[in-house]
């Protein structure tokens, strides 16, 4: 793990990086908004060059189209960057109404084509006194103060100066605030990371050895005498009812009699169809029956990987890869019981979304039903051993932020995890290699302003900024005396 000194620098890098776009997007001369643009492309595809990962090593797409498909996606992702910039130019925003644009188109781009939020400002800056605003307004809120701050840089006075010491001081000051409490007694989790290389993970040659080999860190794990046993995304390939039944047996009478409970990823088919599911295998139920006791489906799909979008059939053709159509998981579904917590489940992609983490915690639920742990089970195998994981680990930490929440990270190459309430990484295991993560996860019950409201109130904020960061505009301005 990167040390605070090397976390905050990053964060004070981003800042400034955001502020030097905003300070050519404000300059006179044409070359300046088109240099801001490229710089912003240039970002996206540093941030998301493991794309070409998946496409070419994995997926042995020919090397143009998969080079192409990856900068198809940095521009799409910078293209909301870029329309803020040339937005502000055109109507010569405010610092608040800037903040306030930034903020909301990239909210759109975290709920457009089904969304896709990787690299919002306010996750690079996980490890600096702003993110101490997310428990209030969750990972936009962040993003609008990081944009503000930015902003005033551009332009530096005294007041800009205090104002941005100012919002540093108060988040830190909020990192003081306990806005959830223990609940329930600790538990002792031990999480696999299985190190599966991709290439061999949908081998049929491989799917015997590789099913011993989980069976055999299953059983490392339960040595140390923990409360749950937690495995990656699809750590098991085949369909729960495909697996061999003594297999099935063995999994049951392994957990039966002791303090332990298994979650593992594996698909499962039903009358719906396929779901990328976590299934639960738990102590006290009945060691003669094979099927499982409880069971989290994925609710929030990935474009390409687990459903097509419309008109793209042809671009996945193009790929050698385990691809199809997964049905959708409902948008909450009741937690895992484990030990006297309750273990709200999610798989891989999901976790990017702040709002839908939340929904389970929201008020009209009753407090005994809400999660008290997060635990996300991912795969990112596809994608190398790159800042992919880093980058979902900070997304994780952000989310254990957003609704005071411990979240726990089984992988199968990283980052396996263990993150407490405050979004701060108490363990983790090195990437890429198979282990075992052991330790103690304390629950944790109540609200965070965030898990009672959401992701609305700061969107309000942004869009008041903006409306009347307009209406009194120097363009508005001149335009009603013309």
């Amino acid at each position: 793990m990167p040390s605070l000194a090397l976390s905050w620098a990053a964060s004070l890098a981003s800042l400034g990086a955001l502020a030097l776009l905003i300070h050519l997007w404000q300059r006179p001369e044409q070359w300046a908004p088109r240099l801001a643009s490229g710089l912003l492309i240039l970002l996206a595809l540093v941030g998301l060059h493991w794309i070409y990962i998946s496409l070419h090593d994995y997926g042995h797409m020919p090397m143009p189209l998969a080079a192409l498909g990856t900068l198809a996606l940095a521009v799409y992702v910078s293209s909301y960057g870029i329309a803020a910039g040339w937005l502000h130019r055109r109507f010569q925003l405010s610092p608040w109404a800037l903040a306030g644009l930034i903020t909301l188109l990239e909210w759109v781009r975290g709920e457009l084509f089904t969304g896709f939020p990787w690299l919002s400002w306010g996750y690079q800056q996980i490890d600096s006194p702003l993110a101490g605003f997310a428990p209030i307004f969750g990972v936009f809120g962040v993003t609008f103060i990081t944009a503000l701050c930015a902003a005033w840089l551009t332009k530096v006075t005294l007041a800009r100066v205090i104002g941005i010491v100012a919002i540093h001081i108060a988040g830190l000051g909020l990192f003081l605030v306990q806005y959830t409490t223990p609940a329930g007694p600790s538990i002792r989790v031990a999480l696999i990371q299985s190190a599966v290389p991709q290439h061999m993970k949908f081998d049929p040659e491989h799917v015997a050895r590789l099913e011993e080999a989980q069976l055999q860190l299953i059983q490392q794990a339960m040595r140390h005498r923990v409360n749950l046993v937690a495995l990656p995304e699809t750590a098991f390939i085949k369909d729960w009812n495909q697996l061999d039944p003594s297999l099935r047996s063995y999994l049951r009478g392994l957990v039966h009699g002791t303090e332990t409970a298994l979650i593992t990823g594996v698909p499962l088919k039903d009358d719906e169809g396929w779901f990328n599911s976590a299934i639960a295998i738990l102590p006290q139920a009945s060691p003669y029956s094979l099927e499982y006791d409880a069971r989290y489906n994925k609710s929030h799909l990935v474009p390409f990987g687990e459903f097509v979008p419309f008109g793209f059939r042809w671009f996945v053709d193009q790929m050698q890869m385990p691809l199809g159509d997964f049905a959708r998981g409902l948008p909450i579904q009741a937690p895992m019981e484990v030990a006297g917590q309750r273990i709200g489940v999610n798989i891989c992609f999901e976790d990017l979304f702040g709002d839908e983490i939340a929904r389970p915690l929201a008020s009209r639920i009753a407090p005994d039903r809400h999660p008290t742990i997060l635990l996300n089970l991912s795969n990112l195998a596809w994608f190398g051993h790159t800042i992919a994981l880093s980058q979902h680990l900070s997304i994780a930490r952000m989310r254990s932020l957003e609704t005071g929440r411990p979240t726990i990270r089984a992988t199968n190459t990283g980052m396996t995890a263990i993150v407490d309430h405050k979004g701060d990484v108490r363990a983790a295991l090195q990437p890429m290699a198979p282990g075992i993560l052991v330790g103690t996860v304390q629950g944790m019950g109540g609200a965070t302003p965030f898990t009672r409201f959401g992701s609305l109130p700061i969107l309000l904020i942004a869009a008041i900024c903006l409306l009347l960061g307009l209406r009194s505009s120097p363009w508005r301005t001149a335009r009603m005396q013309g």
